[in-house]
């Protein structure tokens, strides 16, 4: 039987993050869902913070990964709930505005007020709860076509 590892516990703990929230993020919870002790878990973390503290910064690497487009919106928002993830919240958003840097169609010396816009309007949209990862790609799509389009008046 393979070991349930520290990679696991992230995954499970991401799975329950995106599908409960933060409350449901408890070493009770984890251990019962995985069917592991709470001395498996003790052996990858010191204590609940110290896998919180994990688990957001595995997102905010994951994040770095991944294009804004491509976001999953239930995970962005219950991570952005949880009060422990300020610090890979805020490596989250740099490492957005890197991506939207890297993509708007505008050359660098101008692009810092398009960068800060472009997150405006994820950050917008991932509020919304109403707002799918469909509606959150074609509002990114239409925000750079208006951009290309402003900057080549």
């Amino acid at each position: 039987m393979a070991r349930f590892g520290r990679e696991d516990w992230l995954a499970l703990g991401r799975a329950i993050l995106a599908t409960e929230g933060s409350s449901s993020l408890t070493i009770e919870a984890l251990t019962a869902r995985a069917g592991k002790t709470r001395g498996s878990f003790y052996h990858h973390f010191r204590d609940r913070a110290a896998f919180v503290a994990a688990l957001a910064e595995a997102w905010a690497r994951e994040v770095a990964e991944t294009p804004p487009e491509a976001t999953d919106l239930a995970l962005e928002r219950a991570m952005r709930a949880l009060p422990e993830a300020g610090d890979a919240i805020h490596a989250a958003d740099n490492a957005r505005r890197a991506a939207f840097r890297a993509s708007l169609p505008v050359p660098e010396d101008g692009a810092e007020p398009y960068v800060e816009l472009a997150l405006m309007v994820f950050l917008g949209a991932v509020s919304q709860p109403e707002t799918s990862e469909a509606r959150l790609a074609a509002l990114l799509r239409l925000y750079e076509e208006m951009a290309a389009a402003h900057w080549n008046e």
